[in-house]
C-alpha cells in the first residue's frame, strides 16, 4: 500500500492545496495522504490565519487522510530546518512510501544536483558561497548564487537561470537533501505548481486557483470573508473559516504582534536579544533601536530589512522574540529532531492508519497530550514549547477576549466519523 506524505502549512487551505493532494495520489498511486502542518506559526515567520485544529479539520474534510503537527521548535525555522523536521516526522511513521511536494520546476530530477552538492558542501563550493556572503548577500541569494557558479565551474551548465533561487524549489531541493542525509527509502515525486505563484498578492478574476499569499491580502484588504475568496477555496473550508471568524477566533495577522511585541522589546535587554536564534553580527542593536521609533510591525520590518537581512529572515527573528525562541533552545531541538508524532485531524481511513502507524512508528504518536506535558524530558520540552505557543497564539485573536492558557491540554483532534 502507498501512502504519500505532503507538508504544509494551509494558510489557509485552498483549491491549489486540493489539486496538489490529487496530484499525489495519482501521481504516487498512493491509498492514503499523511499531512505534516505547520502549528500556530509558521515558516515564513508569520502566525497562522486559524488555529492549528481548525486548519487540520479544513485539510482532512478536502481529502487529507491524516494530520500530524510539525513541532513549533522546527516550524518556525529557515527551510533546511523546516524540511529536515517534516522528513523526519515522515520517516519515522514507518509507513511513508512517497513524499510529493510542489516546485516552480515541477521535475525533482532538476532538484537533484544541488540536493547532492548541498548534503555535501565541498571546500570549493563553501568558499564560493562565502564570498557571495562576503558581499553583503542574503544567506538564500548567495546560496543559490553559489549553486549556479559551482556547477558553471565544474562544467555543468545544465541549469535553468533562477532555478535555485525561486520559493518551493529551494524547499523542494531541502526535501531531498533531507532525504540524501537520513538514508530514507522514501520515494520524491515533483508537481509543478499550478497558475498561482508562491508570492502572488492578488487573486485572479477567472482563475479558480490563486496563492495562499493572494488570500491573505484579501483578507486582510476587506477584514472579512468575500466572495472573491469563495472561488478559490473548498466550500467546506469557507464554511469552516467562517465558523471560526464567527466565533472570533481569526483571522490572526503578524500586526497582531503589535503591544505584546513592543513590550518585549522595550524591557529586553540587548544580551537578551542576542541569546535569540538567527540574531547575529550585531543585529540586537537594529532591532531594539528600530523598535523606538517604529510605528506599526510592518514599520518595523521595514527598518529593519536590507540586502543582507530578508524580510522573512527578520519576521522569524520576531517572532523568536515572541515565542522566547534562544540559540540554545534551537540547539537542544536540533540535537534530538523532532520527539513525536502528535496528531490533529483523522479521516475515517486515517483512524484505521493509526493502528499501523502506532505499531511501526519509531516515535510515540501523541492523541492526548496532558500524560505527555507532565513528564521532564526532551519530549515533553519540545512539546511545553508547543503549548507555550498556543498560549501565546490565543493573546493574538482579534477583539479583546482574553482567553485561557491550555488548550493543547484538552483540545482532541479532528475526527471523521
Amino acid at each position: 500500500m502507498n501512502v504519500v506524505g505532503v507538508v504544509t502549512e494551509h494558510n489557509p487551505f485552498h483549491n491549489g492545496h486540493l489539486y496538489h493532494i490529487e496530484q499525489a495520489r495519482e501521481k504516487c498511486d498512493a491509498e492514503l495522504v499523511v499531512s505534516v502542518m505547520s502549528g500556530h506559526f509558521l515558516q515564513r515567520g508569520e502566525p497562522a490565519l486559524f488555529n492549528k485544529w481548525a486548519r487540520a479539520k479544513m485539510a482532512v474534510l478536502s481529502g487529507v487522510d491524516m494530520v500530524i503537527e510539525l513541532p513549533t521548535a522546527f516550524s518556525v525555522r529557515s527551510a533546511s530546518a523546516f524540511a529536515a523536521g517534516s522528513v523526519s516526522l515522515l520517516n519515522s511513521m514507518g509507513i511513508v512510501t512517497h513524499i510529493c511536494f510542489g516546485t516552480e520546476a515541477g521535475d525533482a530530477g532538476k532538484l537533484w544536483p544541488a540536493a547532492r552538492l548541498l548534503a555535501n558542501e565541498p571546500a570549493e563550493f563553501k568558499a564560493i558561497l562565502g564570498g557571495f556572503l562576503d558581499e553583503g548577500l542574503s544567506f538564500p541569494a548567495a546560496r543559490a548564487g553559489a549553486v549556479e557558479r559551482y556547477f558553471a565551474d565544474e562544467g555543468q551548465n545544465t541549469a535553468e537561470p533562477g532555478l535555485y533561487a525561486s520559493p518551493n524549489n529551494i524547499l523542494g531541493i531541502e526535501y531531498l537533501r533531507a532525504l540524501l542525509n537520513t538514508g530514507s527509502n522514501i520515494k520524491p515525486v515533483a508537481i509543478k505548481r499550478f497558475s498561482a505563484g508562491y508570492h502572488d498578492t492578488e487573486i485572479g478574476e477567472t482563475n479558480a486557483i490563486a496563492s495562499a499569499t493572494s488570500i491573505r491580502e484579501e483578507l486582510l484588504s476587506g477584514g472579512r470573508l468575500t466572495d472573491t475568496i469563495k472561488t478559490v477555496v473548498p466550500g467546506s473550508v469557507y464554511e469552516e473559516m467562517a465558523n471560526e471568524i464567527s466565533h472570533g477566533l481569526g483571522p490572526v495577522f503578524i500586526e497582531n504582534y503589535g503591544n505584546i511585541l513592543f513590550y518585549l522589546l522595550r524591557t529586553m535587554p540587548p544580551e537578551q536579544v542576542a541569546g535569540l536564534y538567527d540574531v547575529t553580527e550585531g543585529l540586537e542593536n537594529r532591532i531594539l533601536e528600530a523598535s523606538k521609533s517604529a510605528s506599526s510591525v510592518k514599520d518595523l520590518l521595514k527598518k529593519l530589512k536590507t540586502k543582507r537581512y530578508t524580510w522573512t529572515r527578520i519576521q522569524r527573528i520576531l517572532t523568536y522574540v515572541l515565542l522566547g525562541y534562544t540559540k540554545s533552545l534551537a540547539g537542544a531541538f536540533d540535537y534530538t529532531g523532532p520527539r513525536y508524532l502528535r496528531i490533529l485531524g483523522l479521516s475515517s481511513r486515517g483512524r484505521a492508519l493509526l493502528k499501523t502507524v502506532k505499531k511501526q512508528a519509531s516515535l510515540p504518536v501523541i492523541i492526548r497530550t496532558a500524560p505527555w506535558l507532565r513528564k521532564y524530558d526532551d519530549i515533553s520540552s519540545m512539546l511545553r514549547f508547543d503549548a507555550m505557543a498556543t498560549d501565546i497564539y490565543a493573546l493574538l485573536y482579534p477583539g479583546h477576549r482574553i482567553h485561557p492558557v491550555g488548550w493543547d491540554y484538552r483540545i482532541m483532534p479532528f475526527a471523521c466519523r
